[in-house]
């Protein structure tokens, strides 16, 4: 014959807020004992759940045993039996915590409703300004991937902010897991394309890879990220052991260390880009220039610098105006003089560190398992993820490519492609004098005109 089982809090915590139960749900709490009760002990479960009759028993035997030490404490007058029925209901209110914690598909007590409202409210109204861009602007590619992203951070906390009135639902909860795992994808698809964009606008020559590579080969490793991360997923909720359960995490672990591995290589494509556009030395008609500067402490690729140039200083903006722009794609100048445009690489650079950021901690997050303290303290989750996306949300309001590259879409996919950047360059920057040797070019450059052009003060 099966034993009912009884519970007792594993901890103590030295102060807590009392359980009170009305004393008038003592019949009921009994009938409901009874009733549960003989079914453990027969095992006539008519669930395929035979843990929710275990968790309905613990529950009431809980609550009954608070309701009895309130009639004790109402009626009683000795001090030893007041001490332990108080200390009954003690017990009794921590093993309900207990109850509620591992009922809770967050495996917490309670969501921070305030942090979960505000971000829901803040991607909503990010993603429909984006749909409405979508509709204003050309820019199709960043559009329908940061409308995606968003969307998808939108529902993740709008399955967060139902779960406030139910943590035992496991529908709100996979709703928000699943979202708010694969948005940051979305989000960066936008991004390896506004990379290519760079690419092109400044000139192929400070790339490593061919502008629309970025796309192609990060956007792929994100898919395949994202489909070890399913499979994983896949496999834990269909386990039925533990052993199973762990094989499934592992695999999803792995999903992210791919998604976290492609990133920390994109970032130092980028880094690479911003050095090649800041320092790399350049030739005009073949003669390479050295030291032709209005700002000699530019040309040096120090840290420093990197940081003035990045942070766009009043000097860094004047010195790519005075010099670094007329080595750059000469077909895109206006494009490059926009207001907005030269603060560009410093909202690339923050949206790429923050992203990277959040992805690193949803990893650390994983690894700890779903019962970790990172992902049972959701303010970590609010920092460490909401706030790093949220940033990106934001930030590119303002700095949406219809504001900062204008309003008509001049390097599409299809143009980079087509290799329409290169087009007549190539034939400005050769002339009849190539078949000429070194000797012969060099006393036809006027050096004394060519200092005064770039040092007009």
């Amino acid at each position: 014959m099966n034993q009912l089982p009884t519970w007792s809090p594993s901890s103590i915590p030295s102060r807590t807020t009392l359980s009170s139960i009305a004393t008038t749900h003592g019949p009921s709490l009994s009938s409901v004992i009874s009733s549960v009760s003989s079914k453990i002990v027969a095992s006539d479960f008519d669930t395929s759940d035979p843990n929710s009759y275990l968790y309905t028993l613990r529950a009431a035997q809980a609550s009954l045993t608070i309701v009895q030490a309130e009639v004790v404490i109402a009626t009683a007058t000795d001090q030893s039996i007041l001490a332990q029925a108080t200390q009954a209901i003690f017990e009794s209110t921590f093993n309900l915590v207990d109850f509620e914690i591992e009922g809770s598909s967050y495996h917490t007590i309670s969501l921070n409703a305030a942090a979960n409202i505000v971000f829901l409210v803040l991607f909503g109204l990010t993603m429909l300004f984006t749909i409405a861009m979508l509709v204003k602007s050309r820019y199709h590619w960043y559009n329908v991937s940061f409308v995606c992203g968003l969307a998808l951070e939108f529902i993740g906390f709008l399955g967060r902010t139902l779960s406030l009135s139910d943590m035992m639902n496991s529908n709100y909860f996979l709703v928000q897991l699943i979202c708010l795992t694969i948005a940051p994808a979305f989000i960066m698809a936008g991004i390896y394309f506004l990379f290519g964009q760079l690419a092109v606008l400044h000139g192929r020559e400070f790339s490593i890879l061919k502008p629309m590579w970025y796309s192609y080969l990060f956007i792929g490793c994100d898919i395949l990220a994202l489909l070890i991360q399913s499979a994983g997923g896949a496999i834990a909720s269909i386990a039925d052991d533990k052993k199973t359960s762990d094989i499934g995490t592992d695999v999803t672990i792995a999903g992210i260390a791919i998604q976290v591995l492609a990133m920390s290589v994109f970032l130092v494509f980028w880094f690479n880009f911003l050095h090649r556009v800041f320092f790399k030395k350049r030739k005009v008609i073949g003669i390479e220039l050295k030291n032709i500067n209005s700002t000699p402490k530019f040309t040096r690729a120090t840290i420093q610098n990197f940081l003035i140039f990045l942070l766009n200083g009043r000097s860094a903006r004047q010195y790519k105006v005075d010099y670094l722009d007329q080595h750059y794609n000469q077909k895109y100048v206006s494009i490059r003089a926009r207001k907005l445009f030269s603060w560009f690489p410093l909202v690339m650079t923050i949206s790429v560190i923050v992203i990277y950021i959040r992805c690193v901690y949803r990893l650390a997050e994983l690894a700890q398992g779903y019962r970790g303290y990172l992902i049972t303290h959701e303010v970590y989750l609010m920092v460490l993820d909401a706030l790093m996306i949220a940033i990106v949300a934001l930030i590119f309001v303002p700095f949406h490519p219809y504001f900062v590259l204008g309003s008509e879409v001049v390097v599409t996919a299809k143009s980079i492609k087509r290799n329409e950047d290169q087009e007549g360059l190539d034939s400005e920057s050769t002339t009849d004098s190539n078949d000429l040797s070194v000797e012969e070019v060099e006393p036809q450059i006027d050096f004394d005109s060519i200092r005064t052009k770039l040092n007009p003060a």
